[in-house]
């Protein structure tokens, strides 16, 4: 005979709305969704610059895009299954993640520079040079 657990019940709900909600591994346990990894977006003088989570993902399954007004983020992070193992719980992330952001024309997709550090992908957008601040010279006249 079993023990009741009031608290398994509440998390095998839980995990019911995350699969909803697009959390989890995906349909049948394939990791084949498509997730959008968290971000933290701010701006100074310097441009734009953009922190996405990826926890996880290997560097190397990591993409990025520019084009047009638009810059993009694509990873995966494949769930491998293995043989002879019975898992009791899966709630990592597990699919493709991808994430797209309208960049103003006030920044030069042409020189975004990225890098990956600890599960966080920092990508830092310039202003283009024409929307930088500059000094005009004033003429005195005699």
């Amino acid at each position: 005979m079993m023990r009741w657990d009031p608290f398994k019940e509440i998390e095998e709900l839980q995990e019911r709305l995350g699969r909803g909600m697009g959390y989890g591994m995906g349909r049948g346990g394939r990791g084949d969704q498509t997730l959008a990894p968290l971000v933290d977006v701010w701006e100074d003088e310097e441009g734009l610059h953009l922190a996405v989570y990826l926890p996880g993902i290997d560097p190397d399954k990591v993409e990025v895009t520019a084009e047009e007004e638009t810059l993009t983020v694509k990873a995966e992070r494949p769930f491998e299954k293995q043989e002879n193992v019975a898992y009791h719980r899966v709630e990592g992330p597990y699919g493709v993640f991808v994430r797209s952001f309208s960049i103003p024309a006030v920044y030069d997709l042409s020189k975004v520079a990225a890098k990956f550090k600890n599960g966080v992908l920092y990508l830092t957008v310039p202003r283009a040079e024409e929307t930088k601040p500059r000094k005009i010279q004033v003429e005195v006249e005699s």
